[in-house]
């Protein structure tokens, strides 16, 4: 068990508390495939297996359990197109909340249904993620509904860094964590645990060169927004978390870029190889090592899976591509 006496980060202990025994703590899997490609000891973090299907969940438990500490709320409101929603829905039926879930009229009917199956209302609104978060704000104002952000919060933040805490409790002696970000929650929250914690610890956030806002953020020192343009839609952000941005810029290492190119051919290794069902903003950590933009060599790495909603339409896509690779003899 960790043992640590900086304050600072005492909001993220109370969070691992909280979601004990609601979500899943996942052990670390050792994977020689990328080890070998890699030279280092790769080890993934499978939030892909997580309760909903990714790592969200335990930032929207952290933030709904919070409130009910406060005393509970009514309800609560959220906006999203996926993983963001599926956690809400799930958080808020397991504290006894009642829960509203603004998605565009566009997402994918199995997450639609998904997000019902886990206790949601769910209202479809606008063509787009902004008609859907505008709506969503509406519906706060107007039935006292608290808003559960995906990631611009502190509890969320919190909730997400507790994975950071559990890979230090299972490998001490990790050099490196590598980390796929959109929006910047579970970047920000790993970094601040593990470097309040053990500060030799790298940490690399990675983003699809097609959604980059974070990554030019980081590099400029100023926040930014940008167009998007990438299937891995669950780190398809156009404008990062003022909180988070705050935090990564004081405590990452390094962000770097791989293209949709590079996480396909993660992802289909991840399934014939590792046998992990895996999204594609899940494999953006493996992508970053598989192509070398983050040298590991002799080091012990963790590259955490975030996602594993993955879409059939990208599964039949990924099946085309390894197809067309193997008949032109590729790896």
């Amino acid at each position: 068990m960790i043992i640590c006496d900086d304050m600072e980060i005492k909001d993220y202990f109370d969070a691992k508390r909280r979601i004990a025994g609601i979500v899943h703590k996942l052990p670390l899997e050792f994977s020689k495939y990328f080890s070998d490609m890699a030279g280092a000891n790769v080890y993934l973090k499978c939030e892909n297996r997580q309760k909903t299907g990714s790592f969200k969940v335990r930032g929207a438990y952290n933030k709904i359990a919070r409130l009910v500490e406060k005393g509970r709320p009514s309800s609560v409101v959220a906006c999203s197109m996926g993983n963001h929603a599926q956690a809400v829905a799930f958080a808020a039926t397991e504290a006894g909340v009642k829960s509203s879930i603004v998605m565009p009229t566009k997402a994918p009917i199995v997450k639609i249904e998904a997000t019902r199956g886990y206790g949601a209302e769910v209202v479809l609104h606008g063509d787009t993620y902004s008609d859907a978060s505008d709506h969503a704000r509406e519906i706060e104002a107007k039935t006292g509904a608290v808003f559960i952000p995906g990631f611009d919060d502190d509890d969320v933040i919190s909730g997400a860094g507790t994975v950071g805490l559990e890979i230090l409790e299972d490998l001490i002696n990790v050099n490196t964590i590598i980390i796929p970000a959109g929006g910047g929650g579970i970047l920000a929250g790993v970094a601040y645990a593990v470097k309040h914690i053990n500060p030799q610890v790298r940490i690399i956030g990675v983003q699809s060169e097609g959604a980059n806002a974070l990554y030019t953020s980081f590099k400029s020192g100023t926040l930014v927004t940008s167009a998007t343009s990438t299937f891995a839609d669950g780190i398809a952000v156009q404008k990062p978390g003022i909180r988070p941005y705050e935090i990564i810029r004081d405590y990452v290492d390094d962000i770097v870029l791989v293209s949709d190119d590079e996480i396909a051919d993660a992802m289909i290794g991840l399934l014939e190889r590792c046998k992990q069902v895996v999204e594609p903003s899940g494999a953006a950590s493996l992508a970053a090592i598989a192509t070398g933009k983050v040298n590991v060599r002799g080091q012990n790495v963790v590259c955490i899976v975030s996602g594993g909603n993955l879409d059939l339409e990208v599964v039949a896509r990924l099946i085309e591509r390894y197809v067309a690779k193997r008949k032109q003899g590729g790896k």
